[in-house]
């Protein structure tokens, strides 16, 4: 759900390997939140560990600034997102909902997504059904996390 340019909007079908190791290697794993690596974009207002990528799904921990706004798009797989933490207000293919701590949100694939944080931080576990939607995240830079 958070895309904050057009180079992030674009979901292109290729396998995203910045993430992960080549799929037809993949072996059971377990990774800690705290031992993933974090990308951001360039104005730090959006930030997303990877924890996990398979051939048919990305698991992310998504982080927003309070009050960033997420322009519409659409990504070409089904997407839900846990809210762990904040909350805001989502609109899905035009039709506004409250988002708050505990909700989970089940998006479409095309489906037409937007949002607005709220004056808190929204912390999040994201999934795509389907890795390719998790490319857009391959041009964001990789940053040390501060605490």
């Amino acid at each position: 759900v958070v895309f904050f340019s057009l180079a992030l909007l674009l979901s292109g079908c290729t396998k995203n390997t910045r993430f992960s190791e080549d799929i037809s290697q993949r072996t059971p794993s377990i990774r800690h939140l705290a031992s993933a690596s974090t990308f951001t974009i360039p104005n730090g207002k959006a930030r997303i560990k990877p924890l996990a990528e398979g051939a048919n799904a990305f698991v992310g921990h998504l982080w927003l600034a309070p009050n960033t706004t997420v322009p519409e798009h659409r990504d070409n797989s089904e997407e839900y997102l846990f809210v762990l933490e904040g909350g805001g207000q989502i609109f899905i293919d035009g039709v506004s909902y409250e988002l708050k701590k505990g909700h989970l949100i089940y998006m479409h694939s095309g489906a037409r997504v937007r949002y607005i944080n709220g004056n808190q931080p929204l912390k999040a576990i994201q999934i795509f059904a389907g890795p390719e939607s998790a490319s857009k995240y391959m041009s964001w830079q990789e940053v040390e996390e501060t605490p």
